[in-house]
């Protein structure tokens, strides 16, 4: 179980998604529904499929619901169950991460 200083231990802010507003992240022609996501890392589903292991390299693209994909690459750092979390050799960019949270905030005020 994970407590709430761990949760505080974290490097970046997290942006959890409504299911009707997930973004996708798209890589070896599969696209997969993304939980969350922070300044460097990824989170997001795949299940029904092997996962991939711990530190192995996965590059693809991050499709926000609005705006152009963006090309993100990392290594996995957790598997749990069929959530797949991410670690990226680059940040996403601040001006998307902000424009996704006001979006967010506007529509669903009470989400997060």
């Amino acid at each position: 179980m994970a407590s709430s200083s761990a949760q505080d231990l974290r490097e970046f802010h997290r942006i959890r998604f409504p299911l009707s507003e997930r973004p996708t992240f798209v890589f070896e022609s599969q696209s997969f529904a993304v939980i969350d996501v922070s300044a460097r890392g990824v989170r997001y589903a795949a299940p029904g499929l092997p996962p991939p292991n711990p530190g192995d390299h996965i590059a693809g693209l991050l499709r926000f619901r609005r705006g152009a994909p963006i090309k993100i690459e990392g290594n996995v750092v957790r598997v749990q169950g069929d959530h797949i979390a991410l670690h990226l050799r680059k940040e996403i960019p601040f001006s998307i991460l902000i424009a996704e949270q006001r979006y967010l905030h506007a529509r669903y005020p009470m989400w997060s």
